[in-house]
């Protein structure tokens, strides 16, 4: 008994509120824990030049400003629904950490995201609001942002498994699982107000 430390010293040994802290730091962490969308880097991006591919007539190549230092190159199936003057200077959403894929000869380093109706006779390019800068992340309520993976096949699996919960609302606003793709000037949308998947 001689050798315990006194009252004092014993609280000082054990900070007050330390289970509290404790607590706290796991709520961060299970508040942070990546949810399969939250993988996914999806931004606001602009195409800044377009061409038909070389060698398929329904293939566009753009180049697109996703606020890096190069535009990326994204091959898209989109000849029979957009024209080429209607894709040049387009605001468009990326998603840009998808494997990278050839598409008949040329590289593909990610997708545009479209909405279409039920036959897929129209599909219609996402957009961000008037305001959203080239390089903005999409984000959506109750998935963390700046959890997304690095661009491979894991990425690819996450889209894949969470496609389906894509859709746009009666407005043309884009939707995951009902809650709108945000950027921080408001929601992402289709312009032609498409309802329906979005792929």
């Amino acid at each position: 008994a001689a050798d315990a430390p006194p009252p004092a010293e014993a609280a000082a040994a054990t900070p007050a509120g330390e289970g509290s802290v404790k607590a706290a730091e796991k709520a961060v962490e299970k508040q942070v824990e990546a949810t399969e969308f939250s993988r996914l880097e999806i931004r606001a991006g602009r195409i800044v030049a377009v061409e038909k591919h070389p060698e398929a007539d329904t293939l566009y190549v753009e180049q697109v400003d996703v606020g890096e230092e190069e535009p990326r190159t994204i091959v898209s199936g989109l000849v029979k629904y957009v024209s080429m003057e209607d894709m040049q200077n387009r605001d468009v959403l990326v998603l840009c950490n998808l494997k990278p894929r050839g598409m008949r000869g040329i590289k593909s380093f990610g997708m545009l995201l479209c909405a279409s109706n039920e036959d897929h006779s129209v599909v219609d390019p996402l957009r961000a609001p008037e305001g959203a800068a080239p390089g903005a992340l999409i984000s959506v309520e109750g998935h963390p942002a700046g959890t997304m993976e690095p661009a491979g096949n894991r990425a690819s699996k996450a889209f894949e498994k969470v496609s389906g919960g894509f859709k746009t609302d009666e407005d043309g606003v884009a939707t995951f699982e009902g809650k709108p793709l945000m950027t921080d000037v408001g929601a992402c949308y289709s312009p032609g107000k498409i309802v329906g998947s979005v792929s």
